[in-house]
């Protein structure tokens, strides 16, 4: 995999972002960056010149849902990869971002990574 493709995962949970920043830096070779509920999400997306794939919880604190940031996200970089997580069964997927993959939690870390392929391919 390539070493410099930069990821930012937004999610609530610090364990979450934590475990996942392990596995894509060690497993994965990828540059992370975590942003804490949607106003750091906001804050990075801003702050990063180049974001390759965002992985994003839809429910988070602050004003906006992941989907939301996932939207601003692509209109920030329009080629980035989406990859939209969420513990919620009821989350109606009419509202992701086109080329955008769902991951429904709990997931593993090669449930992860093949998600992250999946939404480049489609980007590509």
């Amino acid at each position: 995999m390539d070493a410099e493709r930069i990821v930012l995962i937004v999610d609530d949970d610090h364990a979450v972002l934590e475990t996942m920043q392990m596995l894509l830096e060690g497993k994965g070779g990828f540059r992370v960056y975590c942003a804490v509920g949607s106003h750091d999400a906001t804050h990075c997306l801003s702050a990063h010149t180049r974001v390759d794939i965002v992985i994003a919880d839809v429910i988070l604190t602050g004003e906006i849902n992941g989907i939301e940031i996932c939207h601003r996200a692509r209109r920030q970089h329009p080629q980035v990869a989406l990859v939209v997580i969420s513990a919620d069964p009821k989350i109606d997927l009419e509202l992701l971002p086109g080329h955008s993959v769902y991951l429904r939690k709990p997931f593993g870390g090669d449930d992860l990574l093949q998600a992250i392929e999946q939404a480049q391919s489609l980007t590509a």
